[in-house]
């Protein structure tokens, strides 16, 4: 069986820096055109067979979702592990500010790795635990599955790094800290019976071309 994970498309928010986490923001015009190409390539595979598609409930990503469903014929099932690590009081905030507010951040993070967290939000640790939980949970509803059936997931980056971190049994902060482009597409394929699994793509970006 195959994961497609598609980061959701750009809000306002993105487009102007400010950290997000749990604030549910809408997509922007941009977002909207960048769901709806990852929704044509997803679509115009034919090397796979979507089965069932998953989004985190906060709607920049379940907009994502509903627009690549609508190409694939399937209806997002909203999973709330899917969400992105809460920010906690960085929410809100443009990236100068959180700087300038938490001007040793950096230092903290390399510091305690997963044991770091915001001011009221989640740890690397919690959040890691919440994506592998909810991972488990979606990959054993789907156990039997051929490997060119593809469970499709609209979700955020950060729950994409880490994502893909868990699943090659690494630890997230062993993965760089690298782009995860709105609407990319990363694959990963599951080997049965407890084998490696392989990474297919990171950040695809291809088909955005004329969405930007």
């Amino acid at each position: 069986m195959r994961l497609i994970f598609v980061r959701h498309g750009e809000s306002a928010a993105n487009a102007a820096g400010v950290y997000q986490g749990w604030r549910d923001v809408p997509l922007n015009a941009r977002g909207e055109r960048q769901a709806a190409a990852a929704a044509r390539a997803l679509a115009a595979r034919r090397d796979i067979r979507p089965v069932a598609l998953y989004a985190s409930p906060l709607q920049r990503a379940w907009r994502t979702g509903e627009i690549v469903g609508t190409a694939l014929g399937l209806a997002p099932v909203a999973h709330d592990g899917l969400r992105e690590i809460d920010v906690g009081a960085a929410t809100g905030l443009h990236r100068d500010e959180v700087d300038r507010r938490w001007p040793d951040r950096l230092a903290r993070q390399r510091a305690l790795g997963l044991d770091h967290g915001w001011p009221g939000g989640e740890t690397g640790r919690a959040f890691r635990a919440r994506v592998a939980a909810a991972l488990d949970e979606i990959v054993a509803r789907h156990a039997g599955a051929w490997a060119d059936d593809a469970v499709v997931v609209a979700t955020h980056g950060g729950t994409i790094r880490f994502a893909l971190a868990v699943l090659c049994g690494d630890e997230p902060t062993s993965w760089p800290d690298g782009p995860i482009g709105n609407c990319s597409l990363s694959e990963v394929l599951l080997a049965p019976d407890g084998g490696a699994h392989r990474v297919v793509c990171v950040n695809a970006c291809a088909h955005l071309a004329g969405a930007e």
